[in-house]
């Protein structure tokens, strides 16, 4: 009677758990799932290896002719992405940060990427982290979005997320510099990676980015370089 007993309390409770689990925001999600792919697009036209046929259905699907690419297309994207970034900001108002729970993933990243490519990364970097400490976002994507932030106010970063380009001139021949942002912590940067859910340590990450091997510059020279471009 008591194993009875035992198990109609579990059914009772595991059912209640079940009725209180929201449906997921099918029209939000929808939505979202549309908003990320029109961030990525140009993107990835913009990529060195993405394949001709590749190339050509974006090209038609976005009604892209061949003078558009080069220097237009980096204005598309940006016009693609504030348009983004009005549609999520009104998603926000009106719903919070849309995260797992909400819409599933991998939806719930697609505000993520919309700010991680705005100019408003400060104003809503509080409700990223909101997001990831609730669970509803990964805590690697808070990160990111914490390390470019710093980046843009010249500060050091702390998990070695973030890599920057510069062109200098070497024996009078333009070269282009690539290289990882300044870590306020690079000896520990690999530990925190870890338990940030990176999976990459910051030597694989830098050579998966740039091609090199990864060098500790300091914040003075970081901002030597960017002062030369």
């Amino acid at each position: 009677m008591k194993y009875l007993l035992t198990a109609i309390f579990f059914s009772v409770l595991m059912n209640g758990q079940k009725m209180e689990e929201k449906p997921l925001n099918s029209e939000l999600k929808k939505e979202l799932a549309q908003i990320f792919k029109d961030d990525q697009v140009y993107r990835e036209m913009m990529q060195p290896n993405i394949t001709p046929e590749r190339k050509k259905e974006i090209m038609t699907e976005r009604n892209i002719t061949n003078a558009d690419l080069g220097a237009r297309l980096s204005k598309l994207m940006n016009d693609q992405d504030h348009e983004n970034l009005i549609k999520v900001e009104t998603i926000i108002k009106k719903y919070g940060y849309p995260g797992k729970s909400m819409v599933g993933e991998p939806e719930n990243k697609a505000v993520w990427y919309v700010i991680q490519h705005s100019p408003e990364i400060e104003k809503y970097l509080p409700l990223i982290k909101k997001a990831a400490d609730e669970k509803e976002l990964p805590f690697r994507l808070y990160a990111m979005m914490l390390d470019r932030k710093l980046m843009y106010e010249n500060k050091e970063q702390i998990y070695g997320t973030q890599v920057r380009s510069f062109f200098t001139t070497k024996d009078g021949k333009m070269e282009t510099l690539s290289f990882v942002w300044p870590i306020k912590n690079p000896g520990h940067v690999n530990e925190l990676r870890k338990n940030s859910g990176f999976t990459q340590t910051i030597e694989e990450y830098a050579k998966d980015m740039t091609g090199i091997e990864y060098k500790k510059y300091t914040l003075k020279e970081a901002l030597k370089f960017q002062d030369m471009k």
